[in-house]
């Protein structure tokens, strides 16, 4: 079964469709979220469903993504540049929706539409994935700060936010900071960049098994919660003095996470209430639109 290919067009606000701008309110941050497996793709509809603008950029979807993204109906929703090969029937299948190329992005100002310059979906046992890399476009608060995101070369656009999953680590390397990490997701020090599957132990993990994409879940939540003004982080310093959400004592393991984080989530929307709800990380304005 052939996949589906798609062009650029241009649209003004350089946002999902959908989406409406109102001047002067700020609205929520588009988010990029890395990793073609299974944990990026969990990470991706968690945010989705928490109401943000959320869209996945990097390699071909390995086949258990691409049927939850499927099931979601949220296929449309990765993109990565043609390349290597076509989409094999039972992926093809599934990312029949198809989705943007790279320079389709919120910061490129495009909507997918059929053509032919870039193909969606594809097995990820054949041929190898395209370099996936990410920088800080210009800094601060003004209109050209976020995160520019290519994958193989080209431009995919620009981003308010990114969520990093372990298996795409290196590719985010020039935007992360020195550990500790508060609870494994958040660093004072990378604003706008968000880890997934590396909890406050320190240790890498990529998600096998239910309980480990629980963690991922979770902390996808996390993130959405933060993004969305419904959480307040603590203090800075704080943060990287106690970088560890488990108090001494308590159950070590993927339980003895979720559980802390819990109590950390209450913490939080707390201080969120008494600040009033102010939005962390509100979206830049769009980007100029990707030359291609």
């Amino acid at each position: 079964m052939a996949g589906r290919r798609a062009v650029l067009t241009s649209r003004p606000t350089g946002q999902t469709p959908g989406r409406i701008q109102f001047c002067g309110v700020p609205q929520l941050p588009h988010v990029a979220v890395l990793g073609p497996d299974l944990a990026g793709a969990t990470a991706l509809v968690t945010l989705v469903d928490a109401g943000l603008d959320a869209t996945g950029v990097g390699g071909r979807l390995t086949r258990p993504a691409a049927e939850l993204l499927a099931a979601y109906a949220l296929t449309d929703r990765w993109i990565f540049p043609a390349g290597t090969t076509e989409p094999d029937d039972v992926t093809g299948g599934l990312m029949g929706g198809g989705g943007p190329p790279a320079g389709a992005g919120p910061g490129a100002g495009a909507d997918p539409a059929v053509g032919a310059d870039a193909t969606v979906g594809g097995d990820p046992a054949v041929g190898g994935d395209p370099v996936l890399t990410v920088t800080r476009a210009g800094s601060g608060t003004g209109p050209g700060r976020g995160f520019a995101i290519s994958v193989g070369g080209r431009p995919a656009g620009r981003w308010d936010a990114v969520v990093v999953t372990a298996r795409d680590l290196a590719a985010a390397a020039g935007v992360l900071a020195a550990a500790p990490w508060y609870g494994g997701v958040f660093h004072p020090v990378a604003d706008g960049v968000f880890l997934l599957g590396v909890p406050d132990s320190g240790q890498v993990v990529r998600p096998d098994g239910e309980r480990d994409l629980a963690v991922t879940k979770a902390q996808a939540g996390w993130v959405g919660e933060y993004l969305r003004g419904r959480y307040r982080l603590p203090a800075d310093q704080a943060m990287l003095d106690h970088p560890g959400l488990r108090r001494t004592g308590l159950r070590r393991g993927a339980a003895g996470y979720l559980r802390a984080l819990d109590r950390e989530l209450r913490a939080g929307r707390s201080r969120a209430a008494a600040a009033g709800y102010p939005l962390p990380l509100p979206a830049a304005e769009p980007a100029a639109p990707a030359a291609h």
